[in-house]
Parts: structure tokens; C-alpha cells; sequence
């Protein structure tokens, strides 16, 4: 079991690059996926892949970066990622109440098989979360808020609106990933109109540790 702790000097090839500042975890298999590096307390706060950690402990953390590298990894966008609950907890790793995001993944609940959808592996994604979704006929659906992922495989078969969509329900719409078939920045366009959207089957979803805005209160 890593031991990972908020505060810890970020050590790399050439020398100390920050402080460890949060981790993001996949509520999925409810693994460290990144780490959250503050280098610089003006500068961006960057997210590093956990294969690049040597060693952890409570005290530092050892990554195979220098500080070029770090510098060219992605930034860390706080709204891309949920909030847990104080309930929610990991299982593979030591975490402080506070000190970690989830990926905005969400699963089916126990009984629906994905195995019939098509699937896209989450790397080649390039939806984000927070993206804007209209039809083909110019309506727009809502906005992404999270990604429904198969367990059996980890791939991403469907995209899910949450709150802000246009229907009436309070239901989850879920859309597959392929109907996703023009992506822009910020921007999805559908390749089915609203009635279809509509009609799609509904698959009800288990939320991992998100937190709706009626509820963050």
C-alpha cells in the first residue's frame, strides 16, 4: 500500500520540484491515478501520472520528472474532477479526509451489461467534463458531467448529463460516446436530434462520491 501525504516534497531527477498537493483518485478501482504538484506557490499546479512515482513516503515523494518535464505536464482544472463525500473511501492507498479528487467516472448499477456497447479506451477521449452538448437539430442537451466506464474493462461507453439538461425529470440522461461525433472546444454535437436523445434506453448509473449543487449547501 502507497503511503501518500499532502505536503510532501516532491523530489525529481535533478533535484526538489514542489510539494505534493492533492492526489486524484478513479473511483472505479479506487487507484491514485495522479499526483497534484504544487512547484511554484504563483505557478499552476500540474498533474503527474502516478507510473512516474519511484518512491512515497508520508514524508517525500520521489518522481521520474526533471523540471522541464514537469513543466510540460497538463494542469490541474479543479471543476474536471468530483469532490468526494466524507463517506467515501479508498482502498489501495492511505488517504487524508480532504487530500483527493475522484475522476468523473461513474459505473452502471449491479445488473446492466455494457458488453454491447461500443466502447472508447478513457486515454483517447477528448471530451471533457463541463463540455456543452447539442443535437443535431441545434438544441442544446445540457453538459457533460461525468463518464460512464465499464468495470469489466475500464473503457468509457457512455457520457453522462447530470443537471442543466433540457428535460423535465430529474433522471440522468445517457448518451453512447459514438453518438459523440463532432467535439470541439468546450462543444459536442450530437449525431441524433432531441426526440432521439430522448428515446435512448435508460441505464441507471452509481455515482461515485459527486457532488450535485443543491446538495453542496
Amino acid at each position: 500500500m502507497s503511503e501518500f501525504r499532502v505536503g510532501a516534497v516532491v523530489q525529481g531527477e535533478d533535484g526538489e520540484l514542489g510539494r505534493l498537493d492533492t492526489l486524484i483518485v478513479d473511483p472505479i478501482n479506487r487507484q491514485v491515478t495522479h499526483l497534484v504538484v504544487s512547484h511554484d506557490r504563483l505557478a499552476p499546479r500540474l498533474l503527474v501520472p502516478v507510473d512516474k512515482v519511484v518512491t512515497a513516503s508520508v514524508d517525500s515523494v520521489t518522481i521520474d520528472l526533471d523540471e522541464d518535464s514537469l513543466h510540460k505536464c497538463v494542469r490541474f482544472d479543479q471543476p474536471d474532477f468530483n469532490e468526494p463525500g466524507d463517506d467515501w473511501v479508498a482502498e489501495d492507498v492511505m488517504l487524508d479526509p480532504g487530500s483527493y479528487f475522484l475522476q468523473p467516472f461513474a459505473s452502471p448499477l449491479d445488473g446492466w451489461a455494457l458488453a454491447t456497447h461500443e466502447r472508447v479506451p478513457r486515454g483517447e477521449v477528448s471530451i471533457r467534463r463541463g463540455s456543452e452538448v447539442y443535437t443535431s437539430d441545434g438544441t442544446r442537451a445540457g453538459h457533460v458531467d461525468e463518464f460512464l466506464v465499464d468495470p469489466a474493462d475500464d473503457h468509457i461507453t457512455h457520457v453522462v448529463l447530470r443537471e442543466g439538461h433540457v428535460f423535465t425529470h430529474d433522471d440522468d440522461v445517457v448518451i453512447p460516446v459514438t453518438n459523440a461525433t463532432h467535439v470541439e472546444e468546450g462543444r459536442i454535437v450530437l449525431d441524433i436530434d432531441l426526440a432521439q436523445l430522448a428515446a435512448l434506453d435508460h441505464i441507471p448509473v452509481k455515482r461515485h462520491g459527486h457532488v450535485r449543487a443543491q446538495d453542496a449547501v
